[in-house]
């Protein structure tokens, strides 16, 4: 069924909230950014805000299943190469490298997601969906540890639900602790998230 031009409109400017949610979120963490400043970045009214979201959480929440949605695929990345040509380290810095594009340049989002969580710890309904999205994280990055065995970088006894909470939880401690007090080094945290898998 073809859309009528309201929908569309009503389509677009969701999308633009999202976007603009996204990167003011990331820019200023999520207690330091209002309605104003991401209605500004879209050029629409608080108004049109509330038509589509009840609250700054909920608009966050949403912003979680967009970066989901853009990020869709990002696990089996490492189908398109080989490890005959292809180290694990290469293929991880490959694997993060296309991440970060589909994030379209959003990045320290463990910063924000633990001031989300400061901000709504009382609440919760939304800590209860901030603890599905965890498993969901946590669940992609097992299907891409399947794949690394598929192919044969990584060895396939190995547990790949354990692997994948590991790697997360030294993925979001080295990043938090890099933003916090500097010396973030791209090598250094694909070479720990590799000895981790491997």
């Amino acid at each position: 069924m073809k859309k009528n031009k309201f929908q569309l409109k009503r389509e677009a400017t969701y999308q633009q909230l999202l976007e603009a949610g996204m990167k003011s979120f990331s820019a200023k963490g999520y207690a330091s950014t209002t309605l104003g400043d991401i209605v500004e970045l879209t050029g629409h009214t608080k108004g049109a805000f509330y038509v589509h979201f009840k609250s700054k959480e909920q608009l966050f929440l949403h912003v979680l299943d967009y970066q989901m949605q853009i990020t869709n695929g990002w696990t089996v990345v490492p189908k398109e190469y080989s490890p005959e040509d292809t180290t694990l380290e290469e293929v991880i810095t490959i694997v993060l490298t296309r991440l970060g594009q589909m994030l379209k340049g959003v990045d320290n989002w463990i910063v924000v997601l633990a001031d989300f969580y400061q901000q709504t710890k009382g609440d919760p309904i939304i800590q209860s969906a901030l603890k599905q999205k965890y498993r969901e994280w946590v669940g992609g990055i097992e299907k891409l540890i399947v794949v690394l065995q598929e192919k044969g970088w990584i060895p396939p006894d190995k547990d790949p639900v354990l692997i994948a909470r590991q790697v997360i939880a030294f993925n979001e401690g080295y990043t938090l602790f890099s933003v916090l007090f500097g010396g973030t080094d791209a090598k250094v945290l694909i070479q720990g998230l590799v000895k981790l898998m491997s």
